[in-house]
């Protein structure tokens, strides 16, 4: 396949976003075929974008992520709204790009830009699904509720989003612990029901990383249609000290005790209270008791 035209949907508030447009044009001009940019206003734009013209696009017609992990969240989560199928592609330019990490893409806009057009075929990959009463959510990378969402939410509230990466993500749980507490787990799958007291993290990961490179789950793949889970038990601080020295070191942290880990094909959850939630990074409202989650396929061109 052969594309003639290039949908650009720029986040101009990503990390890079509000300098990249011009980067874009300047690059574009080497390449003989027509291209269109257009960039997101607020929240949830680009999702809004996306599935407007995922209803009218021509077949000759590339739509181009250009953000962190959340602008590619919305615009895959446009196009499945939109019950078309269109693949997508990614120019990462955000803080914490752990689905660039995941595949090796080149964070250089211009070694990006060569891959993309370079590109003859699309590669068709799992994207988590999670439905509640009330909404229904994808996420590339990661679905996770408690110190996982408490941390996106204390991130919401500074600027310190914007520049996400690994190290600053782990002093945001280090924050976040003290304000976290336990929660019941109920999670539900075809088999079996198994249930938790005391909680503090429960993440269903799609890709080996997230938080800006944070290796949740070292096996999980988002090819072969299973939701890797990860739960943690309530730990003390020394416990917690522990863990993420073994992620930063040898990604021993499945082996914890206290850290236990699923493969599930679909999955109910069930959390008692309500916690915060996250998915690619953005925050889910805390009023979610309940999710089933499951995978669905969506074509990638990387």
């Amino acid at each position: 396949m052969v594309y003639s035209h290039y949908l650009f949907i720029v986040n101009e508030y990503s990390r890079k976003g509000r300098h990249i447009k011009d980067k874009i044009k300047t690059l574009m001009q080497a390449y003989p075929v027509t291209y269109e940019l257009v960039t997101t206003d607020y929240i949830k734009h680009a999702a809004e974008l996306s599935r407007q013209y995922s209803e009218t696009i021509s077949n000759d017609t590339l739509m181009i992520a250009v953000g962190g992990d959340g602008t590619l969240n919305e615009v895959v989560q446009g196009i499945y709204d939109s019950g078309k199928t269109h693949p997508v592609a990614y120019l990462p330019t955000g803080s914490g790009n752990d689905f660039a990490r995941s595949h090796d893409l080149s964070k250089s806009i211009e070694m990006s830009l060569k891959r993309i057009l370079a590109n003859t075929s699309a590669k068709e990959l799992d994207v988590l699904t999670g439905e509640t009463d009330n909404e229904q959510m994808i996420a590339v990378n990661s679905i996770g509720f408690g110190l996982d969402g408490m941390v996106i939410s204390k991130l919401d509230e500074t600027t310190n989003k914007q520049t996400i990466g690994k190290f600053s993500y782990l002093m945001s749980v280090l924050s976040a612990y003290f304000s976290q507490k336990e929660f019941a787990l109920t999670l539900k799958n075809e088999s079996e029901v198994i249930t938790f007291e005391k909680v503090l993290l429960v993440v269903f990961a799609n890709h080996k990383f997230f938080g800006g490179g944070i290796p949740i789950h070292p096996l999980a793949d988002p090819s072969d249609s299973y939701i890797d889970v990860v739960v943690s038990e309530k730990i003390s601080f020394l416990e917690l000290l522990n863990i993420l020295y073994r992620i930063l070191t040898n990604e021993s942290h499945l082996s914890h005790k206290k850290v236990h880990s699923y493969r599930f094909k679909s999955c109910e959850v069930t959390i008692d209270p309500p916690q915060f939630g996250q998915h690619d990074g953005e925050l889910i409202n805390r009023n979610v008791k309940s999710m089933t989650l499951s995978t669905d396929k969506q074509q990638f061109w990387i």
